[in-house]
C-alpha cells in the first residue's frame, strides 16, 4: 500500500510541509468525532462522513472539492495506523443550523428511480474502485510517502490548537468503494433493500469488510447497517445492528449512524416500532444509531429523536438525507471542540450620547415653540404611489405589453401596475386624513411622520396643503428614504438612530393611525401596542385603516387571544376603519374617554 500511495503522489510536488498537504484534494469523506451531541433541536451537530461539513484544518490544510481523482484496487486490508506522534488535530465542526425534530436540511439529491441497480451491477473496466481515505493519519501517511518525513510529521503536528478534537491514536482508516464495483457479498434480501434506498438517494458505498463487525453501507455520508426482519425480531436484530455501529465508530472515530429495517411479513404498527426503539436504547450503553428507517414493501417511515430524546415517527423527515442532529450517545470518548466566542461587545461601537440626548429633546422643544399642543403619528408603506403615479405605471405597463405581448417581464410589470393603482386609495386616505387634521386642528395639532414617501408623503402632503403644521422625522438610510417636499419649514428632523426616531413620532401624540405596510409599519406598531400592554406609555388610540379582511390575512390578532399569547382585553388596544372620517371619530372619541379618565 506505501509503494501505491508513493506512485500516486509522484503525480503531485513533494510535500515537505502542512501547506502542501493542500495539492493533494483526494475524494475523500473524513469523518468527523462526535461531540456529544443533543437531541434534535438542541442545536448539536451530527459529524458525518460529508467533506463539505468539514471545516478548513489550520496551518493552511484544507479538505476542499476533490482535485484529484484516486484510483485503486480494494486493499485486502485497512489502512495501517500511525504512532501517536504522527497524529494531528480534527477539523472543527462546521457551523451547521440545528434541525427540528424530524427535519433535516439536505435534501435528497436525486429524484426517485435516479440510480438503476441493474445498471450499476456491471462491472466497471479492470474492477477498479476509488481509494477513499477517512482520516488525518491517511493524510499524515501521504506526506511520508511524498518523502516529507518528519518535517511533515512536525508541520502537521503543528497545527494542533487548544480546544480542536484529537483523532485517537491507533484509528485505522476506512475503505469503501462504489456500489459500481458490484454487490456480490450482499445476500438476496439484502440488494432488495439497497434498491429501495437507491429510490431516494444514489448517494451509496459499500463498506469494505474488516475483520471485526462492519456496517453494510455509507448512504448520503452516514455509515448503515440492514437489517431484514420479521415482527417478533426487531429488538434482537435492532440491536445487533447498534452494536455493529458502535464497533465500528469507535475503531474509526465516526459519530451516529443509521439502521434500515426491511419488514417481511405484517406490517409493524408505529406504537410497535417505538416501544421496540425505546426497549433498545434503554438495554444498551451506548447508542450507534440517530435514525431508523422501517421499510414495508416501498414505503418507509423515517423514526427520529423527539427533543425529549425519545425516538418517535417523524412524518416531516427526508428520508436517507444527512444527519445533523442526533440524540445523544457519544460512540467514543474525545473531547468536544471548544466554542470560541467572537468579540462582539469589544468591535460594538456606542452611540455618541450627545447625538442621542439632541435627538430625544430638540424635536419637542421645537414644536411647543411652533404652538403644537398635540401630534397625530401615521405609519404605512413608503412604496404605496399617488394614484396619478400609480395611473401613470399602468399606462407605462399597459403600452409596454402591447409592443411585446409575449413577455414574461411585461405581464409581471402589467400585474404590478395594476396592484400598484388598487393599493394608491391608501394614499388617498391617507391625505384626505392629513387634511382632516390640519382644519379640525386648528393649527394646534399637527401631522408627524416619518418624512419619507409613500404613505409619510401623502399625510403630510395633506396637512400641508391644507395650511395645518407638517412634521418629517428622516432617516438616514443607505436606500429608499429621502425627505418628501410637505414639511412645514423648520419642522423637519434628520435622525441618526431608529430609537430616539421612535420617540420622537411618539411623543405626545394623541392618536397613532396605521395604513398598509411592511416590516418598518409592523415594527412600530408592535413597539406601540407593546408599550401600551405593559403600562410604558399611556393609552392613546391606535387606528389600524383598511378593510378588516386585509388585517385578518397579514395579522390575526383574534388567533393570538384564542392561543392565550395575549389576553382578550388586548384586543381593545386598537380600532379598525375603513376611511379618514372614521379614522379622525375614532382618534377624537379616544381622546375624550381618555381626557375623562385623567380627570
Amino acid at each position: 500500500m506505501r509503494l501505491l500511495l508513493s506512485a500516486l503522489l509522484a503525480l503531485a510536488p513533494a510535500l515537505p510541509a502542512a501547506a502542501q498537504v493542500r495539492a493533494v484534494a483526494v475524494p475523500v469523506a473524513v469523518p468527523t468525532i462526535l461531540s456529544a451531541p443533543a437531541p434534535l433541536g438542541g442545536g448539536a451537530l451530527v459529524p458525518s462522513l460529508s467533506a463539505a461539513s468539514i471545516a478548513p484544518l489550520a496551518a493552511g490544510v484544507a479538505l476542499s472539492a476533490p482535485s484529484l481523482s484516486v484510483m485503486a484496487p480494494a486493499p485486502s486490508a485497512p489502512l495501517p495506523a500511525l504512532p501517536a506522534a504522527a497524529i494531528g488535530a480534527a477539523p472543527a465542526l462546521a457551523a451547521m443550523p440545528a434541525a427540528r425534530w424530524g427535519e433535516q436540511a439536505v435534501p435528497p439529491s436525486a429524484a426517485a428511480g435516479a440510480l438503476n441497480l441493474a445498471a450499476s451491477e456491471r462491472a466497471p473496466p479492470a474492477k477498479a474502485v476509488p481509494l477513499v481515505l477517512h482520516s488525518l493519519q491517511d493524510l499524515h501517511l501521504l506526506s511520508e510517502s511524498a518523502g516529507a518525513g518528519a518535517a511533515g510529521a512536525a508541520a502537521f503536528d503543528g497545527a494542533l490548537q487548544s480546544g480542536r478534537p484529537q483523532v485517537n491514536p491507533g484509528m485505522p482508516g476506512v475503505v469503501v468503494r462504489s456500489v459500481n464495483g458490484g454487490l456480490g457479498e450482499f445476500q438476496a434480501h439484502e440488494v432488495a433493500t439497497i434498491r429501495k434506498i437507491q429510490v431516494f438517494t444514489p448517494d451509496l458505498k459499500v463498506l469494505v469488510r474488516e475483520q471485526a463487525v462492519t456496517p453494510d453501507l455509507i448512504v448520503n455520508g452516514v455509515v448503515t447497517e440492514l437489517k431484514s426482519v420479521h415482527k417478533g425480531m426487531l429488538d434482537r436484530q435492532l440491536s445487533h445492528a447498534n452494536h455493529q455501529l458502535v464497533s465500528h465508530a469507535k475503531r474509526h472515530g465516526l459519530g451516529l449512524g443509521a439502521v434500515v429495517l426491511d419488514v417481511i411479513g405484517p406490517a409493524l404498527t408505529v406504537e410497535q416500532v417505538e416501544a421496540k426503539i425505546a426497549q433498545t436504547v434503554s438495554e444498551e450503553p451506548v447508542l450507534g444509531f440517530a435514525r431508523v428507517y422501517v421499510f414495508h414493501g416501498d414505503e418507509v417511515k423515517t423514526y427520529a429523536p423527539a427533543p425529549d430524546g425519545a425516538f418517535r415517527l417523524a412524518p416531516s423527515a427526508i428520508p436517507f438525507a444527512p444527519l445533523t442532529s442526533a440524540a445523544p450517545a457519544p460512540v467514543q470518548s474525545a473531547p468536544a471542540a471548544s466554542f470560541v466566542a467572537p468579540s462582539a461587545l469589544a468591535r460594538a461601537v456606542l452611540p455618541d450620547m450627545d447625538v442621542m440626548t439632541r435627538e430625544i429633546q430638540e424635536p419637542s422643544r421645537l414644536l411647543r415653540a411652533k404652538g403644537i399642543e398635540a401630534t397625530i403619528t401615521m405609519y404605512g408603506s413608503a412604496r404605496i404611489l399617488s394614484p396619478e403615479k400609480a395611473q401613470a405605471k399602468l399606462d407605462a405597463a399597459l403600452a409596454e405589453l402591447g409592443s411585446k405581448p409575449k413577455r414574461k417581464e411585461s405581464k409581471a410589470k402589467l400585474a404590478e401596475a395594476r396592484e400598484a393603482v388598487r393599493m394608491s386609495k391608501y394614499y388617498q386616505i391617507a391625505q384626505e386624513l392629513g387634511a382632516l387634521i390640519a382644519t379640525q386642528g386648528g393649527g394646534k395639532v399637527a401631522v408627524v411622520t416619518g418624512g419619507g414617501p409613500g404613505i409619510m408623503e401623502a399625510g403630510m402632503r395633506g396637512a400641508f396643503e391644507a395650511g395645518g403644521p407638517s412634521v418629517g422625522y428622516n432617516i438616514k438610510l443607505p436606500h429608499e428614504q429621502s425627505p418628501n417636499p410637505y414639511a412645514t419649514p423648520e419642522l423637519e428632523f434628520t435622525f441618526e438612530h431608529f430609537p430616539t426616531r421612535q420617540m420622537a413620532m411618539r411623543h405626545g401624540s394623541m392618536g397613532l393611525v396605521y395604513f398598509p405596510g411592511g416590516f418598518g409599519t409592523m415594527y412600530e406598531l408592535f413597539e406601540i401596542l407593546t408599550l401600551m400592554q405593559t403600562g410604558k406609555m399611556p393609552r392613546a388610540p391606535v387606528v389600524l385603516i383598511g378593510e378588516r379582511s386585509y388585517w385578518d390575512r397579514i395579522l390575526n390578532f383574534d388567533e393570538f387571544a384564542h392561543m392565550g399569547l395575549i389576553s382578550q382585553s388586548d384586543l381593545s388596544l386598537f380600532t379598525f376603519v375603513e376611511n379618514a372620517p372614521q379614522a379622525w371619530a375614532a382618534i377624537r372619541a379616544g381622546h375624550a374617554v381618555a381626557s375623562v379618565a385623567a380627570r
